[in-house]
């Protein structure tokens, strides 16, 4: 399998060089250059298998002969060894054809674990052979800063170095990530946003200053972090229809990779009909899904937090592929979006992205109605993030008659205060602690105060 470039086919690379990447050479992500697709005959026939085998049979073709095929099943396998449900994700109904797949019992108990284990584990392979040094580095307003954390403990070889805004990050999130610290891992809080987090790591990506020193994304630019959610479908498209079944989903956006990653799987054979966006206040997505408008707004606190942001790399992916793999159209939008932070695709574009997509804004009131409302009927506690997506995708279903899927994202109990105040949770309620942070934190454009810590990093300091 080989890979190139959003912004240029000319850039390519073999599976091992996008796992050990961050941005592509050009400043663009990396793509697989063609994607396989599966049979209807040849998906159906995967019903029995267990969720490891099934994600080897689906990752298998995008690795090709870079990861010999024991290794990459035992690689495999092994990501998902700290989950605490023996199926890894389970799906729990909450209506009629309504579902949400619990995505949340990985070790730290959200969503991104499946991402940070199987990239560890990549990571840790490739760079086995080679004795090569490389850092994790990327931005976390919580969840995908904590699945890193835990997840680097599998690739012994690297090191981690992860941005959070001084607003925007609560709670248990927060206190793990200033315990980081340790001579393998760090933290730093920037002056700003979740976006300003990003931006800072993309620009550190594009002019990196320690050649001797392999850079890697923790956040979902890298490939890897689509890759492990493409499993996502399959695994509930075969267990509510044998993979033979129409059927839609419904995407609460904390990330961007899981909303290309249904994309992607239905281009390989799934009969996804419908994918639901769903967003809170800062509806950056919905605008752009609704209206063919998408611009970066001013992140507000919600009880969403997870999806209190508006700058989604992933996009890159989606508009590239909407504008039939032409990587020169990509490169003049997403260059226009990085000068002016606006972005529209041509009307046959968006039209097309629209045959698949719908979205929608959830506010903070319809979210609590939506905890109560599903507790009362259903005895189902889920956490404001699945709230969303439950709730957008009852009012936006296109065919009551087909399964309706809403990612769970997030474990109940890591919004246990809130359910408590809704009087939905029963359970132990952790105190938030007077987390103080940083006196000084990174400026939101202090690229050069964050080279040297790298350098610092580096050097073993």
């Amino acid at each position: 399998m080989q890979y190139v470039s959003t912004r240029s086919a000319t850039v390519e690379a073999d599976f091992r060089k996008v796992v050990l990447s961050g941005l592509a050479e050009d400043g663009g992500l990396y793509v697989p250059s063609c994607l396989p697709r599966f049979s209807e005959e040849e998906v159906s026939s995967w019903s029995w298998l267990p969720f490891d085998e099934l994600a080897w049979r689906v990752i298998s073709p995008f690795v090709g002969d870079s990861i010999d095929e024991p290794d990459l099943r035992a690689l495999v396998s092994d990501s998902y060894r700290d989950f605490r449900h023996r199926a890894i994700a389970p799906l729990q109904q909450i209506g009629h054809n309504e579902w949400v797949l619990q995505l949340f019992h990985g070790p730290t108990r959200s969503s991104k674990d499946f991402a940070a284990q199987l990239q560890a584990r990549l990571v840790a392979h490739f760079l086995g052979e080679e004795c090569e040094r490389a850092i994790f580095v990327g931005a976390s307003n919580g969840d995908t800063g904590v699945a890193a954390i835990e997840a680097v403990r599998a690739c012994p070889g690297a090191m981690l170095l992860a941005l959070y805004p001084r607003d925007g990050t609560l709670g248990e999130r927060l206190e793990i990530l200033q315990s980081a610290d340790s001579p393998r891992a760090r933290t730093l809080t920037v002056e700003g946003s979740f976006d300003d987090c990003q931006s800072l790591v993309s620009r550190l990506f594009r002019e990196w200053p320690l050649p001797g020193l392999i850079p890697i994304g923790f956040n979902s630019t890298n490939w890897v972090g689509v890759l492990a959610q493409i499993v996502f479908y399959f695994h509930a498209a075969l267990q509510l229809g044998g993979g033979v079944r129409p059927m839609g989903f419904s995407v609460p956006a904390a990330s961007f990779a899981e909303v290309y990653a249904g994309f992607l799987a239905q281009k390989m054979g799934l009969p996804i009909n419908q994918i639901i966006i769903s967003t809170n206040r800062n509806d950056a997505l919905h605008q752009f899904i609704h209206c063919n408008r998408y611009c970066i707004g001013s992140a507000s606190q919600t009880l969403s937090p997870a999806m209190d942001f508006s700058l989604f790399s992933n996009l890159e992916r989606l508009v590239w592929e909407l504008y039939d793999r032409d990587g020169s159209a990509t490169r003049a939008l997403m260059e226009h979006f990085d000068n002016c932070g606006e972005l529209s695709i041509g009307n046959r574009e968006w039209l097309q992205s629209r045959m698949l997509f719908d979205s929608y804004a959830v506010d903070d009131a319809q979210i609590s109605e939506e905890i109560v409302t599903l507790f009362r009927e259903t005895g189902c506690a889920v956490d404001p993030h699945t709230a969303a997506g439950a709730f957008a995708a009852r009012l936006h279903r296109r065919n009551l008659g087909a399964p309706i899927v809403t990612l769970g994202q997030i474990a109940p109990e890591k919004s246990a205060a809130l359910l408590s105040e809704l009087g939905v949770w029963h359970g132990e309620v952790s105190r938030t602690r007077d987390h103080r942070l940083p006196s000084q934190a990174l400026g939101r454009h202090d690229l050069r105060s964050l080279q040297e810590v790298l350098a610092h990093m580096q050097g073993g300091g």
